[in-house]
């Protein structure tokens, strides 16, 4: 009943909003829809110390990693060539990702979420992410055309990508 208590007055003490969590894994997941089915391409980085900041207000409190594009692994050589091929990984090897004014709100997180990708930056302000057993998730939808990417298609048109991508980013601790 004490622990139960105590922890109570820690949630609801407006006094102990700042905190700090330590990620201990990173996992981005991009998805996207084919004319014969679907792809899942995904990133994971384990082993990390990172510290990633909660209700703070000062604004130099992020989080930032580099994705090598590379590392990407999409189930087979085909289709892990094909990926790198489409987001440019010889012209734009990296990926930044930048997190910043973690805000906790009754069940669910905001943060400001800047994405560098195939040299195109991205700012989602406020972006929703669910609180997980494992850490927090954001979701993004993203065409072809605000990346400036040509949608692929194969064996002469027969096959094709549709619009839309799908970015999941995980950080887990």
């Amino acid at each position: 009943m004490r622990v139960l208590l105590i922890i109570l007055l820690i949630l609801f003490n407006p006094d102990l909003k700042e905190r700090e969590v330590i990620v201990t894994q990173k996992v981005i997941t991009v998805s996207g829809q084919t004319s014969i089915g679907g792809f899942n391409c995904d990133y994971a980085k384990n082993g990390l110390k990172d510290t990633l900041y909660i209700d703070y207000d000062d604004s130099k409190k992020e989080l930032i990693f580099d994705i090598p594009v590379h590392d990407f692994s999409c189930g087979n050589f085909l289709l892990n060539r094909d990926f790198r091929k489409t987001v440019k990984a010889e012209k734009f090897p990296t990926a930044k990702v930048k997190v910043r004014n973690l805000q906790s709100n009754y069940g669910h997180y905001t943060c400001d979420l800047s994405v560098d990708l195939v040299g195109k930056k991205l700012h989602f302000p406020a972006l929703v992410l669910k609180r997980t057993s494992t850490g927090v998730t954001g979701n993004l939808v993203l065409s072809f055309e605000e990346l400036a990417l040509e949608t692929p298609k194969k064996m002469g048109g027969l096959i094709k990508v549709e619009e839309e991508l799908h970015l999941e980013i995980q950080l887990r601790f």
